[in-house]
């Protein structure tokens, strides 16, 4: 196991730990928005100069947390690597596309924790095999 893995059990710990049991909230985009990682509008009347952004109404200290684990998702998990390839691909700039990684995450953790199933790396994929006809 590498270090950054070895690193990234107690910011997991935290997070479960301040917010107690996730099953008690409605949905993942409820769980997301008290980890205050979901994007955000800068607009002000008519004009929308402003760029997407996270919310920043959560939590600080859980948001640092899930900060450092989507540092450590980047590099070691295969789905949200090829992701945050995808994002970068586009454009998008690097702590914009490490937000993006912490809002997926928190609907995986959320997703996990809800069904009590472990995570599957393949989930998705089997679902889309299944509708593609592969």
């Amino acid at each position: 196991m590498s270090a950054s893995l070895v690193l990234a059990w107690p910011k997991a710990a935290r997070i479960l730990g301040q917010l107690g049991d996730i099953r008690w909230f409605c949905n993942a985009k409820a769980f997301a928005a008290i980890l205050g990682v979901t994007p955000r509008q800068r607009n002000s009347g008519i004009s929308v100069m402003g760029r997407t952004m996270i919310g920043r109404t959560g939590n600080t200290s859980l948001r640092a947390a899930l900060y450092m684990l989507s540092l450590v998702a980047r590099r070691h998990n295969p789905i949200l690597c090829r992701f945050a390839e995808r994002l970068s691909a586009t454009g998008m700039a690097k702590k914009a596309v490490i937000g993006a990684i912490m809002h997926k995450l928190a609907h995986l953790i959320y997703g996990v924790i809800h069904t009590d199933k472990p995570y599957d790396a393949h989930y998705l994929a089997k679902g889309l095999a299944i509708q593609d006809g592969i």
